[in-house]
Formats: C-alpha cells, structure tokens, sequence
C-alpha cells in the first residue's frame, strides 16, 4: 500500500543552483513529493526527504493540492525561465488521474510563457494531455524513462510503473503529433541493446544514457546480484557506449559525489506544509486498472 497525504506546500518553483540541470534550467517543479512507481534504483533518496528513509521509496506520495495557485502566486519569475518538469517525482503517476496536479500546473505555466519546458515522464498517462502539452510550441519538449526491451527486467526493477509497451506508446504518440521527444536510458537495465535500439530508433533522435547511480541506496540490491554479469562494470560501461553511439547521443557515464557544498545548496529547499489531511490509501496496481486510455 502506499501511504497518501495531501499538503498546503510553501513554494513550487525550486531554483536549480546545483546538480546536473543547473546551468540548462532556473527552476522544476515537483507537484507530487514521492513516487508510487517504486523504482528500486531512484535517486531521489539520496537527497533530503523529510524522515523518509530510501528503503521506504515507493510507499508514500505527498500530494502539493496548492501547486497550481503557486505557480500564479509565482508567475512573475516563470515568464522567460527554462523549467524542468519534473526532477524528483513522476508527473504522471496514477495519482494524476485522481488530481490531474500536473495539468493544472501546465494550465498555469501556459499562461505565463516560460522560454523551455521540459516534461519528463515513465507514463503514457501523459497522452491525455497531449493538445495541452502541443500548445506550448516550439518552447516544450519531453523525456521518456525507457531503461529496457525486456518487460520482465522492467517488472522487478520498476514494479508499479507502467509498462515498456504503454512507453512505447507515448513515445509514438508525441512523435506522431510533432512534439519533441527523447528518451533517457538511465539507468541502463539489463537488456538485449540491440533490440531496445531498434524499438526506440524509429520515434526518437536523441537518447541520454546513464549506468546505476547509488547503489548504496538501490532497495532492491538482490537485483544487483541476480545481474551482476551484466553490471559488471566492463561489461556494463560497453552496452551503455553502444546505445549511446548508435544515437550520436549523451552518456552520462558514473555519477560523481556530491559535494557538501552542493549538498547544503540541495538542503536548503525544504517543504513547509500548512495543512496537512491523510487521503485514502492506493495501492498502484489497483489504480493501473482505471486507465481509460
């Protein structure tokens, strides 16, 4: 079950002045504070997250209700930005069929014209607000999560995300109506790499490549031994520069330590709940089954 709690967050707009989308953006968004997909490898534990412990990922979401009227109460520093959407949930969880947080954020940000826009996603739930999304221009494009070819591999490592053929789906879709589109393998997950190109190739022209981040903080580290021959680290650095350079594309390589410095940056941008009301509990599999798509 994953434990859901709605709050009145303080702020939305969270600068970038540190990690790796400082630099190409001013600020992201995160309308959902955890993440009900339960990726076992997330990063996102290894930065603050109020008294969560990283085994905990994937049981719990905050849901930010206000995060639309933040962004108006916040608009004058919107106009002209570069956002990212989003860097530390999924936008698109099943929770948004229930909010639709994200749409509404999106409604707003329309309104306010931000210079770029990036949407980043595992979920084709998106799909359903593809007029929407199409309406920014030239200003928006999206990112895929696509670690994969192999549904099983996808099963255990990302137990309650949807799947590969529903990714798959939203990547021909976005192609299709002539939004640009990536798609970011990372991390990499066990896989046949040539195939996963073939699937990919068609629909995309730019790919980022990553290897496992922290795997001090991977809740499943079963996995890392199921597969160790494939995460050997020759073996493993080779299939993500194949992937990488059969799309003239980005690889990430191994991510560096964060630097106390960064760290106190990163920390400084804490949530300050208002109100505070428990929602009902949603368990991720009984939600994939109101999909209307």
């Amino acid at each position: 079950m994953v434990k859901v709690t709605e709050i009145t967050a303080s702020s939305i707009l969270v600068p970038q002045r540190a990690g790796s989308l400082s630099g190409a953006y001013d600020y992201s968004i995160n309308p959902y504070a955890g993440c009900a997909f339960s990726c076992s490898y997330c990063y996102v534990p290894k930065f603050p997250n109020g008294n969560h412990h990283f085994s905990e990922w994937g049981q719990w979401v905050q849901v930010k209700t206000n995060a639309p009227e933040l962004i108006r109460k916040e608009r004058a520093r919107v106009f002209g930005s570069r956002i990212f959407f989003s860097s530390a949930t999924d936008p698109y969880q099943y929770l948004e069929l229930k909010y639709r947080l994200s749409r509404r954020c999106l409604e707003e940000l329309l309104l306010y014209k931000p210079h770029k826009l990036t949407l980043h996603t595992r979920s084709h739930l998106m799909l359903q607000d593809l007029d929407l999304i199409k309406s920014f221009g030239s200003a928006v494009q999206v990112g895929v999560s696509f670690t994969t070819d192999d549904e099983a591999v996808s099963r255990q490592f990302e137990p309650s995300a949807p799947s590969l053929s529903r990714r798959l789906e939203l990547i021909r879709g976005l192609h299709k109506a002539g939004v640009k589109v990536y798609v970011s393998i990372a991390p990499l997950l066990p896989c046949n790499p040539k195939r996963l190109i073939e699937l990919i190739k068609p629909y995309v022209k730019k790919v980022w490549v990553g290897q496992m981040s922290y795997p001090e903080i991977n809740n499943k580290p079963e996995l890392l031994k199921e597969y160790a021959n494939f995460f050997e680290p020759n073996n493993y650095r080779n299939v993500v520069q194949q992937i990488a350079s059969s799309f003239n594309s980005s690889f990430m390589g191994e991510p560096r330590p964060v630097t106390k410095k960064e760290l106190a940056v990163l920390s400084s941008y804490k949530e300050q709940p208002l109100r505070v009301s428990e929602s009902n509990l949603v368990q991720p599999a009984q939600a994939q089954l109101k999909l209307s798509l």
